[in-house]
């Protein structure tokens, strides 16, 4: 059931990135006197489409990984003597250029009216203050202790602890140095050196922080193993388990926290197991069978109960701002995310970092349905990261992409004349051969994970 909706939420993520981004070339041919044929959001068959007033036929097509703009182009049918004004290929190089470049500029405005909105609206995460250091890590040679706070990396102040992951993450694959200012248990300022020369990433290990020994302060909060919700039905109501009872066995091992009994539980579903409980003072045994449901397309341990809820407000931080800061922030943040991105992709250009850190369909459908279920603002986070993303994807200098058609506009531009056709269909089979090697090793990699 969680593949289904990452699906779903996958689809509506991609389909919004992919509308925005064919819109930005739609609308600007438009302005500039170029016919459009045909707005598709998806490829193969279509699923719906529908001739419009203007003469544009809208499509919604079967495959949503991606979308297209037809115009008007006598390369690909003939032209009445009366339309040959409208074409594309009639337009001017720098024309041509505006077209094409309005893709990827439309999904970073995307991304800006997102995360305007995201800060308007206020977005909360992890604070920055540490739980258990690993003593031989990275992070435990440097320093750093439970209860430290980190409040800039590298000089740029952070609030959230994914400001301090993306700040982290624009490090990967070097063996420098990152400077982290930290506030002890005290309120006393301190600088830590991290040494990256000895650090390693695991590619399948999503959070970057624990690579460096650093886990966060909530990762350390104990939750007692004490009922505070039974869910009618479930296997703890039919076995007689109620309310404020006590785990203080399963199965003949102790357990000492909320976090021991479901890493207990989970691998069991189907067993029938004994469970020994305080209730009142008193200790009891109770016989019950694990039920189990679905998680990532496994069967994991049920039992249909819930602690009491700790207190997490101390370890929680919101950021938020008024109209005008908030789209100050946005623009930052939108900055950064193309900075990041390509950062990372000269990195994986020059093997600093490993082709294993791509991410295919999977991942993405995945990191969908986890921020959607975080909150429609973490959703919103999510889709202008990827908006981001694609623009940025979309701008390298491959043929097939908006790039290649760029570097080809640009040619001609210095040039004085385009490439010819033979050169330009080598270049997009070229083209078509890298991204489809790219979507090969994403796709791997995915399956390798899951």
């Amino acid at each position: 059931m969680d593949y289904l909706w990452n699906a779903f939420y996958f689809i509506i993520a991609l389909g919004i990135l992919v509308t925005i981004h064919e819109y930005g070339h739609f609308w600007v041919a438009r302005k500039l006197g170029v016919k459009v044929l045909t707005f598709s959001v998806g490829f193969g068959k279509a699923i719906w489409q529908r001739r419009g007033k203007d003469g544009v036929n809208y499509v919604i097509a079967a495959i949503p990984l991606g979308g297209y703009v037809k115009m008007l182009d006598e390369r690909e049918g003939e032209v009445s003597e009366q339309d040959k004004q409208f074409e594309f290929n009639r337009k001017s190089p720098w024309a041509r250029v505006a077209i094409v470049l309005a893709g990827p500029v439309a999904n970073f405005l995307l991304a800006i009216v997102l995360y305007w909105w995201m800060f308007i609206m206020g977005i909360d995460d992890f604070s920055t203050q540490l739980g258990k250091i690993e003593p031989n890590s990275i992070a435990g040679k440097a320093g750093l202790v439970a209860g430290d706070v980190i409040t800039k990396v590298d000089g740029d102040e952070v609030v959230l602890l994914q400001d301090v992951v993306k700040a982290v993450a624009r490090r990967l694959g070097e063996k420098t140095e990152i400077e982290l200012e930290v506030t002890d248990r005290s309120n006393v300022p301190k600088k830590v050196i991290l040494s990256l020369e000895n650090w390693q990433v695991d590619s399948s290990q999503p959070r970057i922080l624990n690579s460096l020994g650093i886990r966060h302060a909530l990762q350390d909060i104990v939750v007692a193993p004490i009922l505070n919700v039974v869910n009618k039905n479930s296997p703890a109501d039919q076995a007689g388990l109620k309310p404020g009872d006590v785990i203080k066995e399963y199965d003949g091992r102790a357990v000492a926290s909320w976090q021991e009994l479901v890493s207990n539980i989970e691998p069991d579903a189907g067993k029938a197991v004994k469970l020994l409980i305080e209730r009142n003072g008193e200790l009891s045994e109770i016989s019950v069978v694990i039920g189990s449901h679905e998680r990532d397309g496994k069967q994991v341990g049920l039992l249909g109960v819930m602690p009491k809820p700790a207190d997490y407000s101390e370890h929680y931080r919101i950021r938020e701002g008024g109209v005008w800061e908030s789209f100050e922030l946005a623009l930052a943040e939108t900055g950064k995310m193309i900075s990041l991105s390509a950062q990372l992709f000269k990195k994986l250009i020059i093997g600093d970092i490993s082709p294993k850190s791509l991410s295919g369909p999977f991942s993405i459908a995945k990191g969908a349905g986890g921020s959607a279920e975080a909150g429609l603002v973490h959703f919103i986070s999510f889709v202008a990261m990827i908006s981001v993303n694609l623009g940025f994807i979309n701008l390298l200098p491959i043929p097939v992409l908006d790039g290649g058609r760029l570097l080809f506009y640009s040619i001609e531009i210095l040039k004085g004349k385009p490439l010819s056709e033979k050169v330009q269909e080598i270049g997009m089979q070229i083209g078509m051969l890298m991204v489809f090697a790219l979507m090969a090793i994403a796709i791997f990699n995915d399956l390798r994970l899951y």
